[in-house]
């Protein structure tokens, strides 16, 4: 088998920009595949921290005071007509007397009876982590019937987070999806440059003998060795980034936002985006060369 020194790649200067590219492309790859991946993580805490139940506190008194005793009951069956009929509410219940004591005997202890105190009527809802409802509606809607009921807040911004990072993550995707779209076609346009430079060599050693799919082999390698050596300085350069945005975000917000730690798994994805990066330039090189050259020669 010949050496790929029969094409004199050394005086074609389009590998600097094919290292460019892979850098460039890898170092922006990078980035957002870990934003991506920051955004699911939070987001599967985020459901830990919303699964399960929700709570809706009824005031048995009102602002000056005053009983409510003639209209609770009417309020708590109101919000329970709200908040079962709403997708995503697997069950809704109020909390009888002995619930509501065993609920507050870490604060009130063991004796105090809290039916006689002046506590919410609170409901325990109940709702479908896999179909989150929509907690906002049912708050607008308690806020409309039962304007004194009070559902959980945290949970409902929690809410309101998961779907605003879901649309992040495909966002973020689609980006990703444009990357390599570019790269390849950058790829593919200085593959071109490339064969119409060594033009006459190819046409040479095409007629002593040479086929195809041996110099289109010669550009692949050639590709996929200059975008993986040039993806990975890029992945490098992304390290200290990520890095000082993990921490001035831990400082900031204390991981409560977002959890900056990615998992084994995550680090193993990223690390393999210089291979992505030089099988992507290989396989478009090898496709744009062979094309080229059946055309051609």
């Amino acid at each position: 088998m010949r050496k790929p020194s029969d094409i004199p790649f050394v005086q074609d200067s389009s590998c600097f920009f094919v290292a460019w590219i892979g850098m460039l492309m890898v170092f922006l790859a990078t980035l957002t595949c870990a934003l991506a991946m920051i955004t699911y993580s939070s987001v599967q805490s985020w459901h830990k921290d919303i699964a399960g139940s929700l709570t809706v506190q009824i005031p048995s008194y009102d602002k000056e005071g005053n009983s409510r005793k003639d209209v609770l009951q009417s309020d708590i069956e109101t919000a329970l007509t709200i908040i079962r009929s709403s997708d995503g509410v697997i069950g809704a219940n109020p909390l009888n007397d002995n619930q509501m004591d065993q609920l507050m005997a870490p604060w009130l202890g063991d004796h105090v009876v809290t039916s006689e105190l002046p506590l919410p009527k609170i409901i325990d809802v109940v709702i479908d982590t896999e179909n989150l409802p929509d907690l906002a509606q049912i708050k607008a809607d308690l806020a409309e019937q039962v304007p004194l009921a009070v559902l959980d807040s945290h949970r409902v911004a929690l809410a309101d987070l998961i779907k605003l990072a879901h649309n992040i993550i495909k966002l973020i995707g689609g980006i990703l999806i444009l990357l390599l779209i570019s790269m390849a076609f950058s790829i593919m346009f200085v593959t071109k440059s490339g064969l119409k430079v060594h033009h006459a060599t190819i046409a040479l050693i095409h007629m002593m003998g040479a086929g195809d799919f041996y110099i289109t082999r010669q550009f692949a390698n050639r590709s996929f060795k200059i975008a993986f050596i040039g993806s990975f300085i890029g992945f490098l350069l992304a390290l200290p980034i990520m890095m000082m945005f993990a921490y001035y975000l831990n400082n900031l917000t204390g991981s409560f936002i977002l959890g900056t730690a990615l998992t084994h798994q995550q680090w193993g994805i990223l690390a393999s985006l210089p291979f992505i990066s030089g099988i992507l330039a290989y396989l478009t090189a090898f496709k744009t060369v062979l094309t080229e050259l059946k055309r051609s020669l």
